[in-house]
């Protein structure tokens, strides 16, 4: 797979976010990343030639990454747990939306919208189609890098949401740190996807990741 071919998948994910977070018509969200995911796929084999297995998606490596997933998510889990229950870090997870949310998105927000919304989407997309075309032109290493920068820069559209009110300074804060903490998280789940062949461990993970940070959100509220 030729560099230009690269340089274009990049291209079309980084135009799929900004469509995603500010372009899209409202209520319109689901059905835009159910098409966008399947325009991926169906690019990754019908013109890349990528099977299942280099997808991540082989049914028979779903157990493997069901395993490893589930472990990464009880660790991540956990963390949280702690990082909660102790004063010095509950703050960062005194967030205002979670406050103003209504009971049924305290509901739906961990169990369904985190799940399908933003993970199945984001995993496929990263450590599906985007890793599966690296991997096909270079080393494990570079490819983890590649993706994993990419998907810290994913998260920039959001964290330029979440700096609005800061001064310049702190919003630059903001932004430096969102992307550094999810270019972490995609080293972690690239390596979830590899170790299990499977992109069931790292969306298990991804899960672990934001919707206990949610709940934790919700349990530092009573606090």
């Amino acid at each position: 797979m030729t560099d230009r071919t690269l340089v274009g998948l990049l291209i079309a994910i980084a135009a799929s976010d900004l469509v995603t977070t500010r372009l899209e018509p409202p209520h319109s969200d689901a059905i835009l990343k159910v098409a966008i995911v399947a325009g991926f796929l169906t690019w990754a084999r019908a013109s890349a030639g990528l099977s299942w297995r280099e997808l991540g998606l082989a049914r028979a490596d779903a157990g493997a990454g069901l395993r490893l997933g589930a472990a990464a998510a009880l660790i991540i889990a956990a963390g949280i747990a702690v990082l909660v229950a102790v004063p010095a870090s509950r703050s960062y997870f005194q967030v205002h939306h979670v406050a103003v949310d209504s009971g049924a998105q305290r509901v739906l927000e961990p169990l369904v919208f985190i799940p399908l919304g933003t993970v199945v989407y984001e995993e496929v997309i990263f450590r599906g189609v985007l890793l599966g075309a690296m991997l096909r032109s270079g080393s494990r290493t570079r490819a983890i890098i590649v993706t994993s920068v990419a998907f810290g820069l994913w998260h920039v559209p959001p964290a330029l949401t979440d700096a609005r009110g800061h001064t310049a300074f702190g919003a630059l804060g903001v932004v430096a740190g969102t992307i550094a903490i999810t270019t972490l998280a995609g080293v972690l789940f690239a390596w979830l996807r590899l170790r299990s062949r499977s992109v069931v461990a790292p969306m298990l993970g991804h899960i672990g990741t934001d919707s206990f940070a949610y709940i934790g959100a919700l349990v530092a509220l009573h606090f």
